[in-house]
């Protein structure tokens, strides 16, 4: 093999390692975490969360597994609809990566969730 073959061959398999590097770890695939016992799990790609409805338990604090599989920031605040107050204010984090964040007790019945970046991304907490 000459020189310049070997300086081709070496261009090749670096290239392909930088793609497959470049590719792999995106954070937007792959199924979503399992929920903390007793907590609840949402995950955020593609500007939008997986779920629009999640449970949770009433009168108790949980753990709310929240995952950001890309780089914008995102959060979750849940809210109260009636008084438009927030129960819950999440920290704000660009991924890929995931926060447990500790909720307090929210009382029982439906309320509102949202990212404060991108408030389009919304969904139901149902407290029980």
């Amino acid at each position: 093999m000459t020189a310049r073959a070997r300086v081709r061959r070496v261009a090749v398999l670096l290239g392909a390692g930088i793609l497959v590097g470049c590719t792999a770890g995106s954070g937007a695939g792959g199924p979503p975490p399992s929920a903390p016992p007793g907590g609840a799990v949402v995950t955020a790609a593609e500007l939008r969360f997986d779920r629009t409805q999640l449970d949770v338990p009433a009168g108790r604090p949980f753990t709310l597994l929240f995952e950001n599989r890309e780089s914008p920031p995102h959060n979750v605040r849940i809210y109260d609809d009636v008084v438009d107050q927030p129960l819950f204010v999440g920290e704000v984090f660009s991924g890929p990566g995931a926060r447990n964040y500790e909720v307090p007790a929210i009382p029982a019945g439906a309320h509102r969730f949202r990212c404060d970046v991108h408030p389009e991304m919304t969904g139901t907490v149902t407290a029980r």
